[in-house]
C-alpha cells in the first residue's frame, strides 16, 4: 500500500506515530492533516487569510477542531485525537463554509486522512478524508 500524500512527510509522520503510541486509545479516531498555505494566501495583501477575512486562518480551523474536543498533538497544528467518532464527525460536519473547496482558490488542504487505532497492540487503519476539505 502506498502511503498517504500526508504520511510522506517526516514531521507529520513522527507525530502520527507519536499521537498513536502516547495519546490515542483503541476507540480515539484522529485527523492528520497537510496544510496548504496557498490556500489561505489568495488574497496578497492579506496573507496568512483566506479570502482576506481575518476570521478565515488555518488557526481559526484548528480552534475549531479543539472545540470539538480535538486534542493537538504537540501543539503542530497537523494531528488532532478525538475521544469519539462522533466528536470528529461532529467536527468535519461543522467545518466552516469558507474552510472547503472554492472554485479558483486552492485548497487549505493538500491531503487529509483519518487514522483509527484498532487494537491494543498497536495496529492501525488509515482512511482518506480529504472530501472534508475538498468537497
Amino acid at each position: 500500500m502506498d502511503l498517504p500524500v500526508v504520511l510522506r512527510d517526516n514531521e507529520i509522520a513522527k507525530t502520527t506515530l507519536y499521537a498513536v503510541k502516547e495519546i490515542m486509545t483503541v476507540e480515539d479516531p484522529a485527523i492528520i492533516i497537510k496544510w496548504n498555505f496557498a490556500g489561505f494566501n489568495n488574497v496578497p495583501a492579506v496573507p496568512g487569510f483566506r479570502n482576506g477575512d481575518l476570521n478565515q486562518s488555518k488557526q481559526n480551523i484548528v480552534a475549531h477542531f479543539k472545540e470539538y474536543g480535538g486534542i493537538d498533538v504537540q501543539n503542530l497544528n497537523n494531528v488532532f485525537v478525538f475521544k469519539k467518532n462522533n466528536d470528529l464527525g461532529e467536527a468535519e460536519n461543522n467545518l466552516p463554509n469558507w474552510s472547503r473547496h472554492q472554485n479558483d482558490i486552492p485548497d487549505v488542504c493538500v491531503s487529509a486522512v483519518v487514522v483509527h487505532k484498532m487494537t491494543s497492540s498497536g495496529q492501525i487503519d488509515i482512511a482518506p478524508f480529504n472530501y472534508a476539505f475538498n468537497r
